[in-house]
């Protein structure tokens, strides 16, 4: 019985994911544009300029595909570890680029969250990720 409440949960769980992240990664694509600051922003002057890197030369697109092709990923059942593979090494960066670079609280919740969605996600296929690894 808890078995089967785990697994409903990872369902939605990646479901819920995986639709979010299609959307990050189309509006990275087509909803809006590169940011630009303000100078009268409170955002840290090193965020601003990474972020503006990064947009400036199409990175931010790159990222925008990996989290549209890893939230189709999720949202398919047979598919979900390869997804949450994809899917770690993207959220990890940006959780990180928020608390190295960022001195917003809630961006942290906000990227934190998915972060550990993502990885309970990933460590519920233990059982087939430890066959791959050993």
């Amino acid at each position: 019985m808890k078995n089967k409440f785990f697994t409903l949960f990872i369902a939605i769980l990646s479901l819920a994911l995986g639709i979010f992240f299609i959307y990050k990664g189309i509006n990275k694509h087509f909803l809006s544009p590169c940011k630009v600051y303000e100078s009268s922003s409170t955002i840290p002057i090193e965020y601003q300029n990474l972020i503006t890197s990064l947009c400036t030369t199409g990175f931010t697109k790159i990222v925008g595909a990996l989290q549209v092709v890893s939230g189709i990923l999720l949202v398919l059942p047979r598919t979900r570890l390869l997804g949450s593979m994809i899917l770690l090494p993207v959220i990890i960066n940006i959780f990180l680029f928020h608390l190295i670079l960022d001195n917003r609280p809630h961006e942290l919740v906000e990227t934190g969250i998915p972060l550990l969605a993502t990885i309970l996600i990933f460590a519920s296929f233990y059982k087939k990720w430890k066959v791959i690894i050993s």
